[in-house]
């Protein structure tokens, strides 16, 4: 038998900062639950009624966007990077947490317990496999930025428009001038739309 004074203290200081912080992962978790049941997304869908989700990720520390493309019915996270080639082929953390946290919330939100369009339970990829992290696939070959363009932003924007759009992502070069100046009449005609409809908040599409 041993005594660790240390040990207890440690106990102490973990709890103390745990529960400090407790009311906000629960806020944390009750939006992102909410995402997946469609109750805070413009559009309104639930996951279970979609086929794939689409979701730009920061890098960080690198000041870099990547797009992570949901694919539900596979278990399976896409990332499309406009900077892949100049990368090395480890995972990147924010691709780790995504594809290790997001089974813990699909089963909080009973995303399985869903069978409108289709019974995932049911389906190969995720029998017996709630646990485990999605698999996660980098897709090659696909439209580059110039290294220190700082693009990525307006890549990502057209890489979710091919994809929407039942495209695959080009391999060719992409004008990323023309991708901002594309993005800015979208905001701007949207701007608009919102303020003749009299929305005053995000809340509201004007669709």
């Amino acid at each position: 038998m041993t005594d660790n004074y240390l040990y207890k203290v440690f106990i102490n200081n973990a709890y103390d900062r745990y529960c400090e912080q407790q009311p906000k992962v629960s806020r944390n978790e009750e939006c992102l639950i909410n995402i997946i049941k469609g109750f805070s997304i413009p559009a309104g869908l639930p996951w279970h009624l979609v086929d794939k989700v689409y979701i730009p990720i920061n890098y960080g520390d690198e000041f870099h966007w990547v797009l992570a493309v949901v694919v539900l019915k596979e278990r399976r996270i896409r990332v499309y990077d406009s900077m892949s080639r100049s990368k090395h082929s480890e995972l990147s953390f924010e691709i780790q947490k995504l594809a290790k946290i997001l089974p813990t919330y699909l089963d909080m939100s009973g995303f399985l317990d869903q069978k409108i369009r289709t019974d995932l339970s049911t389906i190969e990829a995720y029998r017996d496999k709630m646990a485990n992290p999605f698999d996660v696939q980098y897709i090659e070959r696909i439209a580059q930025q110039i290294i220190g363009s700082l693009n990525c932003g307006p890549f990502v924007a057209s890489y979710v428009e091919y994809l929407s759009d039942g495209l695959q992502v080009r391999n060719g070069r992409l004008n990323a001038g023309l991708l901002r100046k594309k993005c800015a009449a979208l905001l701007w005609k949207y701007g608009e739309v919102k303020a003749q409809k009299l929305y005053a908040t995000d809340v509201k599409d004007p669709r």
